[in-house]
């Protein structure tokens, strides 16, 4: 875009929206809506998705299209509904409004954050939202790693520094010495000035093996006071209770926040079907599919965003069979949902 996008900022200014909320509302900064309606960059297919459901309006009635591209059915190239797949924008993360500014909050002030919650319920997304904000919001001094408790490599402690070294992006050496090498690495990066930030998932893993003693945790804990070594934490219980029966007494656990994932409530959900909902050209009583089967049971007012998604990429997949006998559609649909939940879970 070469000119200011005046139909974009007139969509804004007609409800009477600064550009910190439309930022807020649609995952960005302020400076990027700033960007995007004075003409200066052009948002990505996933942000004019949310501009054109937050403002009910179409990509071209937003001047959100070039003059080469051609409309595409929405979702055809890019999913609509994230069912098991890695966080791609952070804009994608719906709700986790307080955790992620405690998140962020505490890695810019160097702390260490505990991310727990049942599975599937979003530790990794959250995770991953900071590696993707983390060039805008942090700064270039941050420099982040990500390790997954399952790997096989992490089964040792040899491998897991093996790991950590390689993840931030530092020297492996042929033959390594326990946790002494990822400490000479960590000064390596504060001699640059450079902050390490490691985040661990599935952290169970790791604690439930014998190899991983009491010395081992409280070495990371040393570190994190003498390295300026972020740890950024998830596992389903709190730590505490995670490596109980290694370290009680440990002070290893007074150096972490803990940061709880709960479902979503009825305002986080009325958000996600309204937005994915315009984005795939929901019709009313497809959106329902999305409340009734988002919850674990007809009584509970919590709402599960693995579910959501699922139940969303199966609308989307099927929208031809549901409108064309929408009344016998739903067995399919629950015997679609069923299956395939119970396959990841």
């Amino acid at each position: 875009m070469e000119k200011s996008n005046d139909p974009l900022r007139t969509a804004r200014e007609k409800r009477d929206w600064t550009q910190a909320e439309v930022a807020e509302m649609i995952g960005t900064t302020s400076v990027n809506v700033s960007r995007w309606e004075n003409g200066i960059t052009f948002p990505s297919r996933y942000y004019r998705q949310k501009l054109c459901a937050l403002y009910g309006a179409s990509a071209r009635e937003l001047g959100l299209t070039h003059e080469s591209e051609e409309e595409k059915v929405p979702g055809a190239a890019v999913p609509v509904f994230l069912f098991n797949q890695p966080l791609p924008e952070p804009g994608e993360l719906y709700a986790r409004q307080r955790e992620r500014k405690t998140l962020l909050s505490r890695t810019t002030r160097k702390a260490s954050t505990s991310i727990i919650g049942p599975r599937r319920i979003g530790k990794t997304w959250l995770m991953h939202y900071l590696r993707l904000v983390a060039p805008e919001q942090l700064g270039s001094r941050f420099r982040i790693g990500y390790l997954d408790g399952m790997s096989p490599r992490c089964r040792t402690v040899t491998g897991f520094v093996a790991e950590a070294l390689s993840k931030l992006g530092l020297f492996v050496p042929e033959v390594i010495e326990g946790l002494e090498a990822l400490d000479r690495g960590l000064q390596e990066l504060l001699a640059k000035k450079l902050i390490p930030v490691l985040c661990i998932d599935e952290f169970e893993r790791i604690s439930s093996r014998e190899e991983f003693s009491l010395d081992f945790f409280e070495g990371l804990r040393a570190m994190a006071s003498t390295s300026d070594l972020v740890l950024i934490i998830a596992s389903k219980g709190p730590l505490r209770q995670v490596v109980d029966t290694k370290a009680q007494g440990s002070p290893f656990f007074n150096i972490f926040e803990q940061v709880s994932l709960k479902p979503f409530t009825y305002s986080d959900t009325e958000q996600f079907i309204f937005e994915k909902g315009n984005v795939a050209r929901f019709q009313p009583n497809e959106r329902q599919y999305l409340w009734t089967y988002g919850r674990m049971s007809e009584n509970e007012q919590a709402w599960w965003p693995l579910r959501l998604q699922l139940a969303g990429k199966i609308l989307v997949d099927d929208l031809d069979q549901t409108r064309k006998d929408p009344k016998n559609y739903r067995q399919s649909f629950e015997e679609q949902f069923n299956t395939i939940y119970q396959a990841v879970i």
